[in-house]
């Protein structure tokens, strides 16, 4: 008798612990099969975090090749936000990404055309297996970075840009829509380039430093 009530204590915490502490759908979208509007919205905050890095790094690094990538990320990024967010047209009913630009008439072939910086170290032609850290979409979880070293931005940056690549290369599989295809290739491109430029800068022994920046 006691065995039971103890066990069936047990399960009732466990019950707890796991409501309590269960992460929502959205704490993993690159995890998940999104659509458009999800894709739009995600990749909005995943881009805000990147930026938000590069900017608080802008004032510690010293190394000129650093500071070129840091400046990239803020400048493109920054203008692919502004492109999503305007790309958003508001429905009064639901609020969602409009798909008028949708081609829901034709049998779209769903597909990733590869291109050359699939094939460039470190990058991969399909999806890779990084891991889906929370802290790539949510600033609250960025706030102790303040104190990057380029060591640390590097091996932070790198996942995260792969993370937004794999995402994107999920949402060519399924989307009709004209835009996010574009953006999406958009983000695969960049995002690669700066993910090799970053890995072999990372492989470099002797990182080198101004003392003018």
């Amino acid at each position: 008798m006691l065995k039971t009530s103890i066990l069936c204590i047990l399960i009732i915490i466990c019950i707890y612990f796991t409501i309590k502490y269960k992460e929502p759908f959205t704490t993993y979208p690159c995890n998940q099969e999104l659509t458009d509007d999800e894709y739009i919205d995600h990749m909005i905050t995943h881009h805000e975090v990147a930026v938000y890095m590069s900017e608080s790094h802008l004032h510690h690094t010293k190394n000129p090749i650093i500071l070129d990538i840091l400046r990239n990320v803020i400048r493109l990024q920054n203008y692919e936000i502004n492109l999503m967010k305007d790309s958003k047209i508001v429905d009064k009913t639901n609020d969602e990404f409009s798909d008028e630009m949708s081609m829901t008439d034709q049998n779209t072939k769903k597909s990733y055309r590869y291109t050359q910086g699939d094939f460039t170290k470190p990058n991969t032609p399909g999806v890779s297996n990084t891991y889906c850290d929370p802290g790539f979409f949510d600033m609250s979880h960025n706030k102790n970075l303040h104190d990057m070293t380029d060591e640390m931005y590097i091996q932070h940056m790198i996942p995260h840009h792969q993370v937004a690549v794999d995402m994107s290369k999920k949402i060519l599989q399924k989307t009709n829509n004209d835009f996010v295809m574009d953006l999406a290739y958009k983000i695969i491109h960049n995002q690669q380039l700066e993910i090799t430029n970053l890995y072999y800068l990372s492989k470099t022994k002797n990182m080198f430093e101004s003392s003018i920046l």
